[in-house]
């Protein structure tokens, strides 16, 4: 039987202290199958969700890892974001405030003055996102040569805003000698193949529903959505999972054209296959989605078949499908080659009675989501600009980059003065990030009859000529000028 924590008695008085200040009484479920793990020499992949008490998990065996003596960093905690890179500082240091060891929180959006003047004296745990953090590697202020415990704190969201090229350049300073932990609240492909980079033969725990023994394949979860919100909601779930391919299933010809055309008019890289293509046409829309030139593929379930693409990183099923065997037809396709993949529903109030019968009869439990909201999406989005713009920066040399920011500060003030220059400040930053991406030219599908059935919602163009959003229907084809929405760096 695997060693739990079941007290906090086994701890150094110094620790217990600072855990008495953090109101701690008794070890959580994750604190108590982790810590014996990290003391023992393991290296971990953990899955548990945000607020289980991870933060102690990994943060009580490093403190009792830390030499005090010794002014040096020792242990590494890389986080996806200013604000959790500041909270976790901050329960470290309260949990090791007795025990004589410094944690610095490092960050960027700040002075680098309090920065320096930590690393100066010596702080021995450093918690950070990427991008500062290897400004300092870089500029020589930081040496990592010392550090016992590299943990990475929230590992999809780290690689979800594209900071998997940073961490890479990060390794080259780390000693080979180390022990390394990674907490997720799920385990994709992509973070999985962080942890091949990084941990050597990690041991797996879930904490999550289900507490299965190792990652899962294929990840499965369902959003309830409103039916007459349905395809709003399906634009704000991919702007939050930023899957880097996908087939999105529908159930009928007409829902695959509606929903194809407004996710190409919402600037998406989208295409179609259904019944009434011609062969030229599904072909040439194959052999771009599986070149990787094409993200998202629309389908009926009968027009994907045969479809074999390796590298498919999500299936979404649009409309719940009619046979629970679909739905092990549709989400099959991912996860291939012994990749993992994700499988997401979206299910209304129409869909709720077949769904839970899929789940029945395939004997599976497919747990539900939270539909992203506007402030999530935002922050989100926001932290993607801060890391885009990081890795251009740090191009130029340092005494450049303040230089360039400092020019351009008062410009940026007075833009914001008003409603008018935010909207212009909006411009030049989606202008920014688009001239980042990459170009792709849809192939235009044959012309179709029409369906004797149409869908609830307006029909919309065709794919071959969607409108820009807010256009009445006269927008320029979207076979020209049209940008990828940026993907997120490729782990693979």
């Amino acid at each position: 039987m695997t060693e739990e924590l079941d007290s906090f008695e086994s701890l150094s008085p110094e620790i217990r202290r600072g855990i008495d200040d953090l109101g701690w009484s008794e070890p959580m479920p994750v604190q108590a199958r982790v810590i014996p793990k990290i003391r023992s020499g393991h290296d971990l992949m953990v899955q548990a969700v945000t607020g289980s008490g991870k933060t102690g998990a990994f943060g009580i065996p490093l403190l009792e890892a830390i030499d005090a003596e010794l002014r040096a960093p020792q242990g590494l905690v890389l986080l996806p974001t200013r604000e959790l890179a500041g909270q976790v500082a901050r329960e470290l240091q309260i949990m090791g405030n007795y025990c004589g060891i410094e944690t610095l929180p490092i960050y960027g959006g700040v002075a680098y003055g309090p920065q320096l003047e930590g690393l100066e004296r010596g702080a021995q745990i450093i918690t950070g996102t990427p991008g500062r953090i290897l400004d300092h590697l870089n500029s020589g202020r930081m040496k990592l040569n010392r550090v016992r415990l590299l943990i990475f704190d929230e590992a999809d969201e780290l690689l979800s805003l594209g900071f998997w090229p940073d961490m890479r350049e990060i390794q080259s300073f780390l000693p080979r000698r180390r022990q390394s932990g990674l907490f997720s609240a799920t385990m994709p492909e992509r973070v999985r193949s962080l942890a091949r980079s990084f941990l050597t033969e990690p041991e797996f725990i879930s904490l999550t529903r289900g507490g299965a023994e190792s990652p899962e394949e294929i990840e499965h979860y369902h959003y309830v959505v409103s039916a007459q919100t349905k395809e709003k909601e399906l634009l704000r779930i991919l702007e939050d999972e930023a899957p880097d391919s996908a087939i999105i299933f529908c159930n009928t010809r007409a829902d695959v054209r509606y929903l194809s055309a407004l996710l190409q008019r919402n600037h998406l890289d989208a295409d179609m296959i259904q019944g009434e293509m011609s062969q030229a046409a599904r072909e040439s829309v194959m052999k771009r989605i599986k070149a990787g030139k094409l993200r998202f593929l629309v389908a009926t379930d009968v027009a994907a078949r045969g479809i074999d693409i390796s590298d498919l990183s999500h299936v979404i099923s649009y409309s719940t499908p009619e046979s629970p065997e679909v739905y092990l037809h549709r989400t099959g396709r991912t996860g291939r080659a012994g990749k993992a993949g994700t499988a997401i529903s979206l299910v209304s109030g129409l869909d709720i009675g077949n769904f839970r019968n899929l789940e029945k009869v395939n004997r599976m439990t497919i747990p539900e989501r939270p539909l992203p909201n506007e402030a999530s999406l935002v922050e989100k989005n926001a932290e993607r600009v801060r890391v885009q713009i990081e890795h251009q920066l740090r191009e130029l040399p340092e005494h450049e980059r303040r230089t360039r920011q400092e020019q351009f500060l008062p410009v940026v003030e007075r833009l914001l003065a008003d409603d008018e220059g935010k909207q212009d400040l909006a411009a030049v930053l989606y202008h920014y990030l688009s001239g980042h991406t990459e170009v792709s030219t849809p192939a235009t599908p044959d012309p179709v009859a029409e369906d004797t059935g149409p869908p609830a919602e307006p029909r919309a163009r065709e794919p071959g000529t969607p409108t820009a959003p807010g256009d009445g229907g006269g927008g320029r084809p979207a076979g020209r000028h049209r940008r990828r929405r940026r993907r997120a760096p490729d782990t693979r």
